[in-house]
């Protein structure tokens, strides 16, 4: 249920303390939302514009006729025009267009002082210099060639899709399946003798892109059976208006490898999924950041493009007064989707509106809370939790993943406990395609390994077991 208070603060953790975004909103833009039934000629819709101060109109279809996103002239503010909007009486709700952030590696002092030992677990972020003492050789523990350069994000231009490649067939044993503690936790490779997953069933990866022609990633990718002029063959760029959702930071891909690299390839490692399409949806630009109304969009492309879960390891702190947001995810619910949420990185209760991360907190009965567990089964130091709002906690420490230009990293955070659950659901829906997404996630649920660690802090109090999942009989 969508609660009512103070605008949402959304932070983004970037280095060794908090740094508070300078905005929560998109200065000069609102999202407003129209009462259904109401009459609204172009004649009056023009004298409201004008009177207050609007000189760009983004009208929303399919999904959402009634949203705008409206662009301010200089000199109107965000403020102003709030309260002039919710005086007209065709007017259901307006809101700024806030800004969300990608929930990434999130290294706090402990970490740093790990770090300085013989671990070299990475803390770089990206944009921000290396603190003294971190790690950035691509992988936590120089498993990378080091005759391949690494790559910093943004380097890369965006590059054509390539061709799909080739199955490999018979299968090829990945090498670096070693490096993935995370799915020994959740048994994956014993699932994976039961259900390999389906190219028939479709991932929305919802994040800063996917470097679309990773050798590991390639064959899993998503290919629109009906693209547009803007040639969005794997999936849409929201940032850039375009059909080439190129990852030029590094989270997107690394997420996108958690739910489906492709296994039995012979290269680097596998995801949850070993067959699955990854549709690659780009909001969040080379900084971190998106906003509201392309996070809006994102979720709709995905939801009338047939994908099934959708994966979204980003969000922010503060009081869930995003009521587009929270609409949008009902959206996917109205289609039967499933929509899996990061839990965030500061060590907060989610039940506590004024230190919890959204989307995760909010109460959309088809969203799944994913809080991040370490090697040990232990709740990991940095992950958000709750034993009402948070579902199961997921591998989120030191997780060995695709990186852009066909490289791996290891990376920390509930952005990468995400994906696992977002992979195992889609795992098991894909074998059993007749259930729905209460199903799914019920039987998620029910399966988890219970923890100690857990217990009070999540509302299963388990950890994510997907050969149970796959096992579970009524």
């Amino acid at each position: 249920m969508l609660k009512s208070g103070k605008k949402i603060l959304l932070v983004l953790l970037m280095s060794t303390s908090s740094v508070a975004s300078a905005s929560q909103y998109k200065q000069g833009e609102v999202l407003v939302k129209y009462k259904d039934g109401v009459l609204r000629t172009r004649s009056t819709m023009d004298l409201l514009y004008q009177s207050v101060g609007v000189k760009k109109v983004r009208r929303y279809s399919k999904l959402l006729k009634s949203l705008e996103q409206l662009t301010l002239g200089d000199g109107t503010s965000v403020e102003n025009a709030i309260q002039q909007l919710r005086n007209d009486s065709t007017v259901e709700y307006v809101q700024p267009n806030f800004l969300l952030y990608t929930l990434p590696v999130q290294e706090g002092p402990r970490a740093l002082a790990r770090a300085s030992g013989d671990e070299g677990i990475p803390c770089w972020f990206p944009g921000v210099p290396l603190p003294p003492g971190c790690d950035d050789s691509g992988d936590g523990g120089g498993g990378n060639d080091e005759s391949q350069p690494v790559t910093s994000p943004g380097s890369l231009s965006r590059p054509d899709l390539a061709a799909a490649p080739s199955e490999v067939n018979p299968p090829v044993v990945d090498p670096d399946m070693g490096r993935l503690w995370g799915m020994d936790k959740i048994n994956a490779e014993e699932a994976w003798k039961t259900h390999r997953g389906s190219h028939e069933f479709v991932v929305a990866d919802i994040d800063t892109g996917i470097d679309y022609n990773h050798t590991d990633l390639g064959f899993n990718l998503w290919r629109n059976p009906n693209p547009t002029d803007k040639q969005d063959i794997a999936g849409f760029d929201f940032v850039h208006n375009d059909g080439l959702p190129f990852d030029d930071q590094e989270h997107g891909t690394h997420t996108a490898g958690t739910i489906g690299a492709v296994g039995g390839n012979g290269l680097g490692i596998s995801g949850v999924n070993q067959q699955v399409s990854l549709m690659a949806l780009k909001f969040i630009s080379q900084d971190g950041s998106g906003t509201t109304a392309d996070a809006i969009r994102a979720i709709d492309y995905a939801i009338t493009h047939g994908a099934k879960v959708l994966s979204n390891s980003w969000g922010g702190q503060g009081d869930p007064d995003n009521k587009a947001l929270y609409e949008a995810i009902e959206r996917a619910r109205a289609k039967g989707v499933l929509f899996v949420a990061a839990a965030g990185n500061s060590s907060a209760n989610n039940d506590d509106p004024s230190s919890a991360s959204y989307p995760a907190a909010f109460e959309n009965d088809n969203l799944i809370s994913v809080a991040a567990s370490d090697q040990n089964d232990g709740l990991a130091y940095f992950s958000n939790y709750g034993k009402k709002t948070t579902h199961l906690a997921a591998p989120g420490d030191k997780i060995y993943s695709t990186i852009p230009g066909n490289q791996y990293k290891a990376m920390s955070g509930t952005s990468m406990a995400c994906p696992h659950v977002a992979g195992a659901a889609a795992l098991l829906w894909s074998k059993h395609p007749e259930w729905d997404y209460k199903k799914v996630k019920q039987v998620l649920l029910s399966t988890v390994d219970p923890l100690a660690a857990l217990k009070g802090k999540t509302i299963s109090g388990g950890r994510l077991n997907v050969l149970k999942a796959l096992q579970y009989q009524e």
